[in-house]
């Protein structure tokens, strides 16, 4: 284990939780959406600025990557990157911090009224890496000694789209991102428990499907060709194939959620659109699957003489996380940590876009309960009432420097 003082980082997160709670209440009331978060981007920028952090921004300026340790000074000198000899050994520490197209229904006095809302708690991710960078500063002189801290506020992970753009800014270069660390407040979870896992989130893939045939008068239907007709086929079709063409001892979901087609009961319309998603925890099997939803959708669109377009919504992989990575932030996080409950084997059908940064360098991804204290069940994620615990602030910002502090400090006695 390192020698650095984890044990300490959750007296002095404590200590500052209030204000802590005030930087998530500011950034609750500012919920913005996707890759664009020109507000959320500039709060994050001016509390790095006031504890003397070097960052650059990434994706439009909605992306704000920070260096703290050996590669800060370098940044600093040059263009807000650092080499990977100047860096050293680099931890990634990441953080979403996107809304939701949800009007708020919480009752928080700080909640927001403009028809968007945090209801998934990216803002308490976002204040957490905040609290973190400040514990972290604190420790710069020995941190610069092993190497460096990478922190990333990532806009648009609700819509699947901000870790692929980031890492196409360079994220994982300037300094080369080693191992990297993310974690997730969970309403419906007790305060203070923390939860992982390896396999951990399923990966989707969405997609919309436009068949196109020939309008028609409905007294008429051979004069035409019915998109409706193949887009039941199609819908069936999908279904058959998660039913015999996949193991029913795998995880599969596969859901049409959107089936739209025409506006008169008397008319055959020239197209019919389905939208839909599929959750799968195997990357294999979703690429295989994938093929397959493509051959289904143009042969029977084919059979009923229509013309099938698809088109990709999203498509992240699994969140697979590294065994040994995980089982080291166990540690990182039960000594900083002592009395906060863990339990393994996390394992849920949502999904995460941090699933192309696991990918590509090892990883872990702990979940931290932040269910109200002053309710017998919290309310799940998404919904327009969900409310979270401010006193999560502290412990998932201890989590977040314990790990960091931990994993450089066993770099070195390696």
């Amino acid at each position: 284990m390192t020698d650095l003082r984890i044990v300490d980082l959750a007296g002095e997160a404590r200590a500052f939780s209030d204000e802590l709670a005030d930087w998530r209440h500011e950034l609750h009331r500012i919920p913005e959406l996707s890759l664009s978060l020109p507000q959320t981007s500039a709060f994050v920028r001016q509390h790095l600025q006031e504890l003397g952090i070097p960052f650059r921004t990434a994706v439009d300026g909605s992306c704000v990557i920070a260096l703290i340790g050996r590669g800060a000074q370098a940044a600093a000198a040059g263009d807000g990157t650092a080499t990977d000899e100047e860096a050293g050994p680099t931890i990634l520490l990441r953080a979403d911090m996107d809304a939701l197209p949800v009007a708020e229904e919480s009752g928080e006095p700080f909640a927001a009224t403009c028809g968007r809302m945090h209801a998934c708690g990216h803002d308490l991710h976002a204040t957490s890496l905040l609290g973190a960078a400040r514990l972290l500063k604190a420790r710069e002189a020995e941190i610069a000694k092993l190497g460096t801290v990478k922190l990333v506020f990532q806009p648009g992970e609700e819509t699947f789209l901000g870790a692929r753009a980031a890492i196409e800014d360079g994220l994982l270069e300037a300094p080369k991102v080693d191992v990297a660390y993310a974690s997730h407040v969970i309403a419906a979870m007790p305060l203070g428990v923390v939860a992982h896992g390896i396999s951990v989130l399923s990966g989707v893939y969405g997609f919309r499907i436009v068949l196109t045939g020939k309008g028609c008068h409905g007294s008429a239907p051979e004069t035409g060709v019915d998109p409706i007709t193949a887009g039941v086929h199609v819908h069936l079709a999908l279904q058959e194939l998660i039913a015999r063409e996949v193991s029913a001892m795998k995880e599969v979901a596969l859901t049409i959620g959107s089936f739209q087609a025409g506006a008169a009961a008397n008319v055959i319309p020239d197209t019919c659109v389905l939208a839909g998603t599929m959750r799968v925890f195997e990357p294999a099997l979703m690429r295989d699957l994938v093929e397959r939803i493509g051959e289904l959708v143009r042969g029977v669109a084919a059979t009923y003489r229509c013309d099938a377009q698809i088109e990709v919504i999203n498509d992240v992989p699994p969140l697979v996380l590294d065994e040994a990575m995980v089982e080291a932030c166990e540690g990182y996080v039960a000594a900083a940590l002592p009395d906060a409950p863990q339990v393994g084997g996390m394992h849920n059908m949502a999904s995460e876009d941090f699933s192309l940064v696991s990918e590509r360098v090892p990883s872990a991804y702990f979940m931290i309960g932040a269910q109200p204290t002053d309710v017998e069940q919290g309310l799940p994620q998404h919904n327009p009432g969900v409310r979270f615990a401010d006193e999560a602030l502290p412990l998932a910002a201890t989590a977040y420097a314990a790990v960091a502090l931990g994993w450089l400090g066993d770099q070195a006695s390696a």
